[in-house]
């Protein structure tokens, strides 16, 4: 495993220009990436994925844009919207006291649906495609799919690893991303692992976006944990292309949003203590402003 051990700047133009610098780096990785799988000439289907807080909606943005100036037409695909509907889970579930709705399961995507779906389009089809409504837990009608020559299908989720699912893109048509931050960061002698740098990420991003309390972000981390240990990282070799997302400035950049957000985690939550601990890691790291990052951050999906 990679580690940063980034030296941060103390004079404000100084770190802002170290902020720039990493942003100015990683688009040149992720388009040189972008480019070289647009380039492949047999490419109907893309699929990117990468385990939660990784930065999959900054690169579906630069991997659109780098296949659009090849000349491809491109179609976003959710693989999110392929889950089953909400009573056929809640029926599964009720008929065997051993499963739980659990919507980062593999068995929580309808493959049958997504086979049908892929084979129509990969053949050139106009594809009627669902659409997953999450307010009323179902599917409902999406887009119609009219293939033209050139078009390219992105298919974006964390589900893209799970073994049914893989088994259904993989065709000669097919590519794929790995985006993950994999990197670690030691800041004064404190090491922040990729796990839990992913899940700072996830505390910031769903108190700002998504109105989820600390205590409520913690509660989820174990179940998505679970399954990314069971049908994520298991299958990592499989992807021919990976990037690191890893920001070597993002500790200080989340610190303060960080101090605001985990003191909200009541003291009698049996996550009280993962909130501690984040907190006296955070201890004499230099914040970092997030105004310094550039307009195209990956980092404003989270901040």
């Amino acid at each position: 495993m990679n580690c940063y051990f980034p030296d941060i700047p103390k004079n404000p133009n100084d770190l802002r220009a170290f902020v720039e610098a990493e942003d100015s780096r990683f688009a040149r990785e992720l388009k040189s990436l972008s480019d070289r799988v647009a380039a492949s000439p047999k490419l109907k289907i893309l699929g990117l994925t990468g385990p939660t807080c990784s930065g999959k909606t900054t690169a579906a943005k630069r991997l659109t844009a780098s296949l659009e100036s090849a000349g491809h037409r491109v179609h976003t695909v959710s693989l999110d919207d392929f889950y089953h509907d909400k009573d056929v889970l809640q029926k599964r579930a009720e008929e065997d006291p051993e499963i739980e709705i659990d919507y980062d399961s593999e068995d929580t995507i309808d493959v049958a649906l997504l086979e049908e779906k892929t084979r129509s389009l990969l053949s050139g089809f106009p594809t009627q495609m669902p659409r997953f409504d999450f307010q009323l837990g179902c599917r409902c009608e999406g887009d119609l799919l009219d293939a033209e020559e050139g078009d390219v299908y992105l298919f974006e989720g964390i589900q893209l690893l799970y073994p049914k699912v893989y088994a259904i893109l993989n065709d000669p048509a097919y590519q794929d991303i790995y985006i993950c931050a994999s990197s670690a960061i030691e800041l004064n002698g404190v090491r922040f692992e990729p796990n839990e740098i992913r899940l700072m990420r996830r505390l910031v991003r769903d108190f700002r976006y998504r109105a989820s309390n600390p205590d409520f972000t913690f509660y989820l981390w174990q179940s998505v944990r679970e399954n990314e240990e069971k049908s994520i990282f298991p299958n990592v070799h499989l992807c021919e292309n990976r990037i690191d997302s890893t920001m070597p400035y993002e500790i200080g950049m989340l610190k303060p949003y960080l101090l605001e957000i985990l003191p909200l985690v009541p003291s009698d939550s049996r996550f009280a203590p993962n909130a501690k601990e984040i907190l006296e890691k955070l201890t004499g790291i230099r914040e970092i402003p997030s105004e310094y990052m550039m307009k195209n951050s990956l980092y404003k999906e989270f901040i």
